[in-house]
This record gives C-alpha cells, sequence and structure tokens, in this order.
C-alpha cells in the first residue's frame, strides 16, 4: 500500500503498536493552551509533575496538582484544556484492557478500578505522599525497561506493571468513599447532551432537536457545551460517529454499512470525513487493520516458539 507509512503514523495516535500492549511515556509541553480533544481506543493513566492543569474528559473537568492521578477509560474523549503556568510534565501509562485479565489471578481482580460500573472507579485518585512516590518509580522505571534490551527485559517490564496495577487498585479501594467534583447546573446539562448523543448518534441530532428535548436555548447548549467539552456540540457528534466507525471498522464492518450505522446518510461524506481524520479511506483502514492484527498473531506465535 503506497501510504502505509503515513497511515501507520495516524493509526497510533489511536491505537498502540501492533506488536506491544502498553506503553509507558514522559511528555514536556510549554504555553498556556492544551491539545485538542481527543480519545485512544485503550486505557491511558498519567501521573502529572506539576501543577495548576485543567483536563476534560467526556465534558468533565478536571483541575490537577501535582502528584494527581488521572485514568482515562478506551473511547473517551478527553483533552488537557488549559496548563495555567505555562509548563505541563506529566508521566503515564497507555495500555490494552486484555493486559488485566492476563495479569489477574483468582482473588486478584486487577480490572476493579477500571470498572466504570464499580463504586471503586474514578477518574481522578488521590494519591498519599508516599504512593505518589512509589507509582512514580514504577512508572519511570516501566520507561527504562521499554528503552533498553537488557536481559529479561519483558519479564521484568511486566513484573513492574503488575505492581503499578496492585497499588493503583489499592488507592482506589481507599478513595471508594471520597466525593467526585460537584455537578453545576451547566455541567449537569453538559452531561445530559453527552449522554443522550452517546445513545443516539446514530440519528438525525440538531441544535433545535437538542433545545425541544432538554427545554434548554440552542444558544446556550452550544454555549456550555463549548466551554466545558471544548467543541460545539455538531463538531462533538462528527467525532463521536468517527469513533464508532473506526471501532465497527476494526471488527471487520463493511465502509458502505459502517456509514449508516453511525448516522451518515452520505457516503461520500463519510468518506472525506473518515479520511480527513484517519489520513486513509475507510476501505484502507479495515485492510491495514487486518494486516496489523496479522503481524501481531505471528509476532506472538513466534515469542510462544522461542
Amino acid at each position: 500500500m503506497k501510504n502505509r507509512g503515513n497511515f501507520e503514523h495516524q493509526f497510533d495516535t489511536v491505537s498502540l503498536p501492533f506488536d506491544g500492549e502498553y506503553a509507558a511515556w514522559h511528555k514536556i509541553s510549554d504555553g498556556h493552551f492544551g491539545n485538542e480533544l481527543h480519545y485512544h481506543d485503550h486505557y491511558e493513566i498519567f501521573f502529572s509533575l506539576s501543577g495548576n492543569m485543567r483536563y476534560t474528559i467526556e465534558g468533565e473537568s478536571f483541575n490537577l496538582d501535582v502528584g494527581s492521578m488521572l485514568i482515562i477509560p478506551p473511547f473517551e474523549f478527553h483533552r488537557l484544556d488549559e496548563q495555567m503556568d505555562g509548563h505541563a510534565e506529566r508521566i503515564g501509562l497507555r495500555f490494552d484492557a486484555n493486559i488485566l485479565n492476563e495479569l489477574s489471578v483468582e482473588n486478584c481482580d486487577l480490572s476493579i478500578c477500571f470498572n466504570k460500573r464499580s463504586s471503586k472507579f474514578k477518574n481522578l485518585l488521590q494519591l498519599s505522599e508516599s504512593q505518589k512516590r512509589e507509582l512514580y518509580y514504577l512508572l519511570q522505571g516501566l520507561i527504562n525497561e521499554q528503552d533498553n534490551d537488557a536481559f529479561g527485559k519483558n519479564l521484568a517490564g511486566k513484573s513492574l506493571l503488575t505492581q503499578f496495577l496492585i497499588i493503583l487498585n489499592r488507592v482506589a479501594i481507599e478513595n471508594e468513599h471520597t466525593s467526585d467534583n460537584v455537578d453545576d447546573p451547566s455541567t449537569h446539562l453538559v452531561r445530559q447532551v453527552l449522554d443522550y448523543m452517546e445513545l443516539n448518534y446514530n440519528k438525525e441530532i440538531s441544535l433545535e432537536h437538542l433545545e425541544n428535548k432538554f427545554f434548554v436555548s440552542r444558544h446556550k447548549i452550544t454555549q456550555q457545551f463549548t466551554k466545558l467539552v471544548g467543541y460545539p456540540p455538531y463538531r462533538y457528534l462528527l467525532n463521536l460517529r468517527l469513533q464508532n466507525a473506526q471501532r465497527m471498522l476494526k471488527d471487520g464492518g463493511n465502509p458502505q454499512q459502517v456509514a449508516i450505522c453511525c448516522g451518515f446518510t452520505d457516503y461520500s461524506n463519510f468518506y472525506r470525513r473518515f479520511k480527513h481524520s484517519y489520513g486513509c479511506s475507510p476501505r484502507d483502514y479495515l485492510q491495514q487493520y487486518s494486516y496489523s492484527e496479522k503481524m501481531k498473531n505471528q509476532l506472538n506465535i513466534y515469542k510462544t516458539s522461542k
């Protein structure tokens, strides 16, 4: 495929590399403004090394201090809104949901703190000073293992990751009865609109429709939605439809059927929007993902046979 290199770069902005289940990272960004609203098909956790940051996940805002730990589930839109000090440093981890089952054992379910239906799930975790130090050193250890080819690299990485997830679950259990951010009326309205879009993204949704649904003027909906989410409703809805289209294509869906299922009445519009967002056509995306899955399976077979 002649544009495969460019496509893989776009692909990796959403997915983990096909040969990996997790990746640790360290980022530093300067300037007072944050980044674009985006999502991943895997979990992301980050540990704030600088304070005065504001982060938004699915319309809910979180103010982060030094040592804040944030959990972002797969397919949830999020962005760094603002770094008030003009400097944002964080260290973090991205990992596939399947690894939680792989590392869990009887009477130790490592997915507890990531289950959104559980009372133990919270996007923002409060850490003690000792927990901050321990989690930071484990993340730094994962980065070090990731960047070298020393003996036992894979086993050491899995060991550090298991320790990290155990401690994170202990923190979540301790945090179970702490209060979340209290919704003000505008946040509550935006949450209602987000939930409605999530359930009805495949249907026609206009500002007029939202106005009649929630008995709030379209101007107020647009103003409050844009303030909290970072995008106006129509753009968020478009991203939501493309997100679900991407997920359906990864499951092997036919591009024309996927377009209809995601609320696009005109395939040429879907084609154009998808290519702008992912750097390739829907059919090329389907073929490339199938190729990546095949390569991943071959690599796993090779590792197992060694």
